[in-house]
């Protein structure tokens, strides 16, 4: 990246945003708040309440409550843990440092297998530092216990203050922060395309937001906002797969259009101005159908398709975006207005907690990276750096890619912050006298922070760094401090955790997110097929259904987040990652219409037995269109068409067979729709986002 590259970069992701001020406004507020207790009150360890208001913060207040009770859990289950080990690991060196390794262990492994990951690191982080104290900061074991209890009492107090605030001033739940996220990506397409006709009529949107600031953002934030809704929301658990390939779809919308914008480069002609007004008038009529099949008070049945057919040369983004639109409208008029059953509540782990090798492998490495920080640091004599055990844990994600872009990050905000820190110490305190000056210092110190920290996911743990350090260099005691060395053992920490894990990381078990994108999009087609085997059959116990829903949604949110890693990699293209992402949206596009004809299968009963025998072989010819694309997808490249054209034939053949059964006009008509729409998505997937391999055939029109 060059200079001029990285500037532009800069300047995108500190751009204000709709909310960005408001949320930097209250976490500033929160720690201006906290300083007044712990100044009256001489509490030490300020900086640990500091930190934890940056940890649970969030846009919504759902998620800033749900963290703050889940962290107090979490610290003090965590923290009770350690401090009964210490009455027998105390004194036996080897023994506390196998208990640091089994805290770090088992803080890593809950972080990866527990829905709710952030859990299983206020469990385990806290515990294995604690096991560290005593090589720190040499104290009698009554003053470790006394240090230990007032780390709780800063955390509940950070979490208790952050919480007041948060309550009070923030704005409402996820699942309405997504929808609105979702309307103003749709909303800037729409305008992007009519700009580049020429017209005029645009729909409003936010001034401060830019398709190319979104383009940049990918699906991190959308994707935080629908994990969040899904845990503290009963309709968006309902309609969680719909919600997921809508924020897929129209992230490829975003890419296609920003794309467009570079490729028109010159002024279309008025063909193609046509055509570009039609798409933004479908662009239109999806983001009303999907905000209207979103509001609760909708009961009608789904909107019609919206069409999209141009019969005129288009620049390859656009033809893409036209199918986009389709596959949206699809998703509109097959998503539930209402729920069909009682939904499930959150669950507490993954769906392949147990059975996943990678997650044992994945705490394995983090565990082995802050032990050999742990006894260097020892062993050197040199415990200023014991950041790096920190690090080792906090860096410690499921790719390469994940774990570059984290540990760059934090680098980049210690150093920030460690300047920020250094020119308050050096130039600022100086020359300020009584609370007021010290306040107006650490606020806007804090407001910097902030500021990073609500920014895209890119850069918000940056954010959070830069306060970090920014605190340890002001905080050190209870007012301004003198010393600017904790600044500097604080990079050496980081630096040096960072080379231990990143070798770590290459030479045991090393995790590409380009290759894990692939393997993992292969899991999702195979666990479809299974489940298209199953989709129609009337089960006795429909829990065997939820079971796949619930895998084949995790594993497509495995995809989501290696295809947003994968550009934290070197030599990974961008292209590659475009074409997953394009290959997973028609892949979640065949799992909505799957989880349809299942939930339709579970409510009609009495069907001729042609009908039944003609869904099953359907059933199975799809399956095996989905393990063919697997195969392919599996060993590192897409799905050709030529391998595929025998299962799409044959699937066309028990499509009509269907059709064709004595009673399946009258008897399954709703299913016959289902169907149609379960052809066209599995046709746009063994496309591979390029080209149409197969049309319907005659009988369905």
């Amino acid at each position: 990246m060059t200079p001029a590259e990285f500037a532009g970069f800069l300047r995108r992701e500190l751009a204000p945003t709709p909310g960005r001020g408001s949320a930097t406004f209250r976490l500033t507020l929160a720690c201006v708040i906290a300083t007044i207790p712990i100044l009256t009150h001489h509490i030490p360890h300020a900086l640990v309440v500091m930190v934890v208001m940056y940890l649970v913060t969030q846009e919504d207040t759902a998620a800033t409550l749900m963290g703050s009770v889940l962290g107090v859990l979490g610290v003090t289950l965590g923290l009770s843990a350690a401090l009964l080990a210490w009455m027998v690991v105390l004194d036996i060196a080897w023994l506390r440092i196998a208990c640091f390794v089994g805290f770090m262990f088992a803080g890593l492994w809950l972080k990866r297998v527990l829905v709710i990951g952030a859990l299983g690191s206020a469990l385990g982080l806290p515990a294995a530092l604690v096991m560290v104290l005593p090589d720190v900061g040499p104290l009698p074991p009554e003053s470790l216990v006394e240090f230990v209890l007032w780390l709780w009492l800063c955390v509940t107090l950070g979490l208790t203050v952050n919480l007041g605030v948060q309550l009070l001033l923030a704005p409402g739940d996820p699942l309405t922060l997504l929808q609105r996220e979702r309307d103003t990506r749709l909303r800037l397409v729409e305008n992007a395309l009519r700009e580049l006709a020429g017209s005029r009529d645009l729909a409003p949107a936010p001034p401060t937001m830019s398709l190319d600031a979104f383009a940049t953002a990918g699906m991190s934030r959308p994707l935080a906002l629908l994990k969040t809704a899904s845990l503290t929301n009963a309709r968006a658990r309902q309609r969680h797969e719909a919600l997921a390939t809508a924020i897929t779809l129209v992230d490829r919308l975003v890419t296609d259009a920003r794309a467009l914008q570079l490729v028109l480069s010159s002024a279309p002609n008025a063909v193609l101005n046509e055509s570009l007004v039609r798409v933004a008038d479908a662009c239109a009529r999806t983001r009303q159908a999907l905000a209207e099949h979103e509001s609760p008070q909708t009961t009608e049945a789904a909107a019609p398709p919206i069409p999209v057919d141009l019969h005129v040369a288009t620049p390859r983004p656009l033809a893409d975006m036209e199918r986009t639109l389709e596959q949206l409208s699809a998703v509109a008029r097959l998503a539930p207005t209402t729920p069909t059953a009682k939904e499930a509540g959150p669950r507490l782990l993954l769906p392949d907690a147990t059975t996943n090798p990678e997650y044992v492998q994945f705490a394995v490495k983090g565990a082995l990276a802050a032990l050999i920080c742990y006894v260097l640091f020892i062993g050197f004599d040199y415990p200023g750096i014991y950041t790096s055990v920190i690090t080792c844990f906090v860096v410690s994600l499921s790719t390469i890619g994940s774990s570059n872009q984290k540990g760059l990050l934090r680098f980049g905000g210690a150093a920030v912050g460690g300047v920020m820190g250094l020119i308050a110490l050096v130039y600022v305190f100086p020359n300020v006298d009584g609370l007021g000056g010290f306040w107006l210092v650490f606020a806007t110190g804090t407001a910097v922070a902030a500021w990073i920290n609500f920014g895209s996911p890119r850069i918000s743990y940056g954010g959070y760094q830069t306060g970090l350090a920014f605190y340890k260099a002001t905080l050190q005691n209870l007012g301004p401090a003198v010393s600017a060395t904790v600044v500097r053992d604080r990079l050496i920490g980081v630096a040096f955790g960072l080379i231990v894990f990143g070798v770590v990381e290459h030479v045991l078990w090393p995790v590409r997110a380009a290759d894990r994108m692939h393997a993992r999009l292969a899991d999702v087609l195979r666990s479809l097929a299974a489940f298209a085997r199953v989709a129609s059959r009337p089960l006795d116990d429909r829990r065997d259904v939820d079971a796949r829903r619930q895998l084949i949604s995790q594993q497509v949110t495995d995809v989501q987040g290696f295809i947003e890693s994968s550009k934290f990699e070197p030599g990974v293209e961008a292209a590659d990652a475009q074409q997953v992402e394009r290959l997973t949206a028609d892949a979640q596009a065949v799992f909505v219409v799957l989880l349809a004809i299942a939930r339709d299968a579970a409510t009609v009963t009495g069907s001729p037995a042609a009908v039944r025998a003609a869904t099953i072989r359907v059933d199975d010819d799809v399956a095996v269109v989905l393990e063919v694309l697997a195969d392919r997808i599996g060993q590192g490249g897409v799905a050709a068409v030529s391998e595929i054209s025998g299962a799409l034939a044959a699937f066309e053949q028990s499509i009509a067979a269907q059709v064709d059964a004595p009673g399946g006009h009258v008897t399954r008509a709703g299913a016959l729709e289902l169907y149609r729409e379960l052809v066209l998505a599995v046709n746009r997937l063994a496309s591979s986002g390029e080209r149409s391999c197969w049309t319907p055939s005659e009988t369905w029109r």
